[in-house]
């Protein structure tokens, strides 16, 4: 079983309408050239949560921190406010945060812009505000 330390939330900055599979492409394309999607997790406009790769394989979504973090990509950007997440984006990352901690009860939950080494954005908001946890 991988060790997972944190669980890193990111926004796709792109429109509300992005899918799993744009992003796919993109990772799979040059420059990142990446096998397959970064995140473990994303969830679209409807709310839906798409698995995307197992939270037993290394993401690629947060370097150099990857080895030990999962990733979910919640799709939308939240730097604009007509692409910003949706009620049913945030209930669903609420349950899938929930859900992750409860299996990996060591980790932490984090904006991609507060783990250390990255300078982001990303998310565009204080995820951890938004899912009520105690700021760190």
């Amino acid at each position: 079983m991988r060790a997972i330390d944190h669980i890193v939330i990111h926004h796709s900055a792109s429109p509300l309408w992005t899918t799993w599979e744009h992003i796919d492409r993109w990772h799979r394309a040059p420059p990142n050239n990446y096998a397959r999607i970064g995140y473990h997790f994303v969830i679209d406009q409807t709310g839906y949560v798409n698995w995307c790769r197992d939270p037993q394989r290394i993401g690629a979504h947060a370097y150099p921190h990857n080895r030990r973090s999962l990733g979910i990509c919640v799709v939308g950007d939240n730097t604009t406010l007509d692409q910003r997440w949706v009620e049913q984006q945030i209930t669903a990352l609420k349950v899938l945060a929930s859900l992750c901690t409860s299996r990996f009860t060591n980790a932490v939950v984090l904006g991609h812009r507060d783990v250390p080494d990255t300078a982001t954005e990303c998310p565009g908001l204080d995820v951890r505000a938004l899912l009520g946890l105690d700021p760190l």
